[in-house]
């Protein structure tokens, strides 16, 4: 539809490049005089000399919009509490009254940011590495992984376990219990049982550790006695799923022979 001669624009319209423009009442004509004001127009406001106007945008309805928010549910705040306590800021921002997207994203970086900051990246990739490695050299058979082992004395990797820590060793040991390690999944798990050991001499009794890699293998039982052939691990200390917890030297197996 047309605009009548004389009249004004509003916001959202664009300008009419074919007539000329009052610069006071911002009305279109095709005459050299304005209709409303008689005012002359200039050349920089006549048709084909001015600049082409573009069309504004259309703002959102809700941005005009004035919603109270409690001062608990401010941004200041909430940020401020996910530093000192996340737990308490998580709780804040997904009770406030912001878009929901906003939140999930704000939420998943402050989840994230509290597990960093309580274990340490460190920790946390040592722990996703330990998960889903096996900590020992699976590449080897059996007969090549027996060559490299050392037979060392359960006394001697008991009393100096860190001096053994990454060595090829073997020793002969006694099955005393069993230990299932806390980390892990349960497709995972076989390679975060531990064996609980023992070696006694001259009335003196040794516990050691053992970590199970094997890939397969019989099944163990408390008494049997054994030949593990493994790789130190140094002190370690594991706790089930019941949260006991055991501490000691200790060897990742990768072969485990019964003893007759």
């Amino acid at each position: 539809m047309s605009r009548f001669i004389g009249s004004f624009m509003d916001d959202n319209e664009l300008d009419r490049p074919d007539l000329n423009k009052c610069p006071d009442c911002e009305c279109f004509f095709p005459q050299d005089n304005c209709p409303i004001c008689g005012k002359e127009c200039p050349e920089e406001m006549r048709a084909g000399n001015r600049k082409k106007q573009k069309k504004k945008k259309e703002r959102n309805g809700k941005s005009k919009v004035v919603e109270y928010v409690d001062w608990y549910h401010r941004w200041w705040f909430i940020i401020l509490m996910l530093f000192i306590f996340p737990i308490i800021g998580i709780i804040l921002l997904a009770g406030s009254p912001y878009r929901k997207n906003v939140k999930i994203t704000i939420i998943a970086v402050a989840v994230i940011y509290t597990i960093v900051s309580t274990f340490g990246i460190g920790t946390i990739i040592g722990g996703i590495k330990n998960t889903f490695e096996k900590p020992v050299d699976s590449t080897l058979s059996y007969e090549e992984y027996t060559q490299k082992c050392t037979m060392v004395s359960p006394e001697d990797f008991y009393r100096s376990p860190e001096e053994y820590k990454k060595d090829f060793v073997g020793m002969n040991l006694v099955v005393k219990g069993f230990f299932y390690y806390l980390e892990g999944s349960y497709t995972n798990r076989k390679f975060n049982d531990y064996i609980v050991c023992e070696y006694v001499e001259n009335g003196n009794t040794f516990v050691i550790l053992v970590r199970d890699c094997r890939s397969g293998g019989k099944n163990l039982v408390a008494g049997d006695k054994i030949t593990v052939f493994g790789e130190g691990a140094g002190n370690v200390s594991v706790t089930d799923q019941e949260y006991n917890t055991k501490s000691g030297p200790c060897i990742n197996a990768a072969f485990i022979d019964l003893s007759e």
